[in-house]
Formats: C-alpha cells, sequence, structure tokens
C-alpha cells in the first residue's frame, strides 16, 4: 500500500475513533500499558546513555498514545516533494513506519473487542491477545519495527541527511510542518547517538518473538524474557 493511502486509512481510523470516546478511553489504557511493558522488557537499554534515547523513540514516537494526526497531516503536504528528494530507503522508512501504525492500530482495537470489559491485566492481556489468534500478524508487526530501525540506521550515516534536517528548521515553520520535521530530527538524533543500531535491534527482534511464543503458548510470566 502506497504512503499517501496508508496515512488517509489511518485518518479514517482515527475519525471513527474520535466518534466514540468510551472506545478511544480504552485504547489509551491499553496503549499506556503496552507502553510500560515495553519500558520493562528494555529497561536494560534505558539505563545505558547509548541507546537511552533510541527506545524513547521507540517507545514514545514509534508506538507510544500520542496523537500523531498533526504529524501525518504534515506528511501528506510535502510526501510528494519528499519522492523527488529523499533515497529509496528513506521512503522506505516512512512506508514503513506508516504501515506499522496501521498493523499496531488494528490489532489494538481487535484486542480491545477480546478483552471486552475485562479490567486490562497481564492475564486478560495474554487471554486476549490468543483469542484473536493473529501470531502472523505480531511476526510482521516485529518485522517493521526491525526493518524500520535498519532503514532509519542506514539513513543517519549518510550526514547530509542530519545536514538537510538541521537548514529545513526554518523552511518547515514556514510550511506548517514542524510536528514531523520534529520527528524526524528525533529519530535521526536517537539513532546517530547509537552509533549502530544492531545489538538493539537484534535484542528487539528476539524479545519480541520470544513474548509472541510465550503468550500463544499460555506461558506463566509471559514478559519475563532476558
Amino acid at each position: 500500500m502506497a504512503a499517501m493511502s496508508l496515512i488517509e486509512t489511518i485518518g479514517r481510523t482515527r475519525a471513527e475513533l474520535e466518534r466514540d470516546p468510551a472506545l478511544r478511553a480504552r485504547l489509551l489504557e491499553l496503549q499506556h500499558w503496552q507502553v510500560e511493558r515495553l519500558k520493562r522488557t528494555y529497561e536494560d537499554f534505558q539505563r545505558q546513555p547509548r541507546y537511552r534515547d533510541a527506545i524513547e523513540f521507540f517507545i514514545g514516537d514509534l508506538y507510544g498514545p500520542h496523537d500523531f494526526r498533526q504529524r501525518d497531516r504534515d506528511l501528506k503536504k510535502v510526501l510528494q516533494s519528499w519522492q523527488r528528494l529523499l533515497p529509496q530507503h528513506g521512503l522506505d522508512a516512512i512506508a514503513r513506519a506508516l504501515e506499522l501504525e496501521l498493523l499496531t492500530q488494528a490489532l489494538d482495537l481487535a484486542l480491545l473487542e477480546a478483552l471486552g470489559a475485562a479490567p486490562l491485566s497481564e492475564s486478560s492481556y495474554a487471554e486476549a491477545y490468543r483469542a484473536i489468534n493473529r501470531r502472523k500478524d505480531r511476526e510482521h508487526q516485529v518485522e517493521l519495527i526491525v526493518s524500520s530501525g535498519r532503514l532509519l540506521d542506514t539513513l543517519v550515516h549518510h550526514a547530509w541527511v542530519r545536514s538537510m534536517l538541521r537548514l529545513a528548521r526554518t523552511p518547515a515553520r514556514l510550511a506548517g510542518v514542524t510536528t514531523l520535521h520534529d520527528f524526524l530530527e528525533r529519530g535521526c538524533a536517537a539513532f546517530a547517538k547509537m552509533q549502530g543500531a544492531d545489538t538493539l535491534l537484534q535484542a528487539i527482534e528476539r524479545r519480541e518473538r520470544a513474548i509472541i511464543a510465550r503468550l500463544f503458548d499460555g506461558t506463566e510470566a509471559p514478559f519475563e524474557v532476558a
């Protein structure tokens, strides 16, 4: 699915959520719960200055319970010109991040439907997770996280990318796309600070796949992985 089509599909789902305040509140509760789980899973990386900003970017900017509407509106404004300016791996990184957002949105809503009115806990989450039976989608979600990270890591090795972002601050403000620009600057700065993302990305892939397996197997304490 092309990037513009992904943005429009995400926007339609968000519009539906806006018409259902109760569902939106429940979704925010789920997202906060999952963010806290991710913080516990990657606490060892969070403690290391080299990885701290990247963990905060992954958890906060790519997954956290933020309102991404302005960022995506900004992206719609500049997408056509970026398709002429950015290298292919830059465009691929944007497309995969959007696909990840759309898939995560769908999985969260399906999980909420399975949860029903049950209070959110580790056991109720695990039961709903198994009930919706979306293992392939969960594995694809991990693939998108890791591949987006690898593409972004490749991109930040080009010094001109960071220079271009710095020079674009004023034009971004004048064009009304500061939310998107700030998002990109945070991501590039976080990945540049790591000086190589392989260790973190390998840990994410290994741990998240192990958690998927433990959840589907009904293992006790499914999120306790090394």
